[in-house]
């Protein structure tokens, strides 16, 4: 259940917060589509994903991650 959860807010996180799109997501971290889609429909256990998406976010975007991620 935690990593559907995770996987969830990662993917809100992304696509509303960072407004990336998963492809862009993939590009900018250097990880496949499928792999990132993996995690965010929590099929992936692999919680290193996390730093990916916190490190593509600004100063008040990693704020919000830190704040409300379901950990």
């Amino acid at each position: 259940m935690v990593f559907k959860n995770v996987g969830q807010f990662c993917r809100y996180f992304r696509s509303e917060v960072l407004n990336l799109t998963l492809e862009e997501m993939s590009k900018k971290v250097n990880v496949k589509t499928s792999t990132l889609s993996s995690f965010e429909n929590g099929r992936s256990t692999n919680l290193w994903h996390i730093n990916k998406y916190y490190n593509c976010g600004d100063g008040d975007q990693r704020e919000f991650f830190r704040e409300n991620i379901p950990l």
